[in-house]
């Protein structure tokens, strides 16, 4: 049987065409960043309103309304721009040679812009100014939490990205937030973008500038492990050219 090239234009499992402009992608990471920041922020403000003496139905809520709002942008919107609203994923993409460098950055400017903004609105729609947290380092349990959280979030994205069951990917994220808010001390922030909105955010979701930059080293940690999991996993951290036709790629195939 002859073979071709695999394709080096490899793409996120959600994404269709990526010779769509940078800008309408980028755009579409900013959007969904910013309501997932949204929805974090948001829902903490709402239950430190309304469940504030019952914490673990209060966690509980934050945890499906972040990983609900995911699953939804993902879905919705991940056929432009391959729905990260992480830089995590997006960067992971380009350590792996999966996404051109211009596309990267432009990708983690928008997400933290958005990140940013969508942490803001929040704020204003409950009425909830700016509030300074006392700066405090964060603990090594906390660190390692968010190390993990991360690690495992990033093994799901790229692992389902792989998988042969490639659209179950969101759904999968999903479950994996709603289980890491709950079963990490550090609530599994897990986001670069949010983590860093999180120093402009009000409510329970709100961290110090210096506990935010510290949590986004553990996460570029956690990613580190991730790749490695899936190097270890699937052979290589690019994902094979049979399993991008199942993204629904125009790429060339073995045949």
């Amino acid at each position: 049987m002859a073979e071709t090239a695999p394709s080096t234009d490899i793409r996120c499992f959600f994404e269709r065409d990526p010779a769509l402009s940078l800008f309408r992608r980028a755009f579409v990471e900013s959007v969904g960043t910013g309501l997932l920041a949204i929805a974090m922020v948001g829902s903490g403000l709402a239950v430190s309103t309304f469940a504030k003496a019952q914490p673990l139905a209060a966690s509980l809520t934050i945890a499906i309304a972040i990983a609900g709002s995911l699953v939804g942008l993902i879905v919705a919107l991940g056929k432009v721009s391959g729905g990260h609203y992480n830089p995590l994923i997006s960067f992971a993409q380009w350590l792996g040679g999966e996404r051109k460098g211009d596309c990267t950055i432009g990708y983690v400017i928008a997400q933290i812009i958005g990140g940013f903004v969508g942490a803001l609105v929040a704020g204003q729609m409950f009425g909830s100014p700016f509030r300074t947290v006392s700066p405090e380092f964060p603990s090594f349990g906390m660190l390692l939490s968010e190390l993990v959280a991360s690690a495992g979030l990033m093994t799901i994205v790229l692992g389902c990205a792989r998988s042969s069951r490639w659209d179950t990917g969101p759904f999968a994220v999903g479950s994996w937030l709603v289980a890491a808010i709950l079963a990490t001390p550090s609530t599994s922030y897990a986001n670069p973008a949010v983590t860093l909105a999180a120093a402009f955010a009000s409510g329970p979701v709100a961290l110090a500038p210096i506990t935010a930059i510290a949590f986004v080293a553990a996460q570029v940690m956690g990613m580190a492990v991730a790749i490695g999991i899936n190097r270890m996993a699937f052979g290589s951290t690019s994902e094979p050219a049979g399993n991008a036709a199942l993204a629904g790629s125009s790429q060339e195939k073995l045949t």
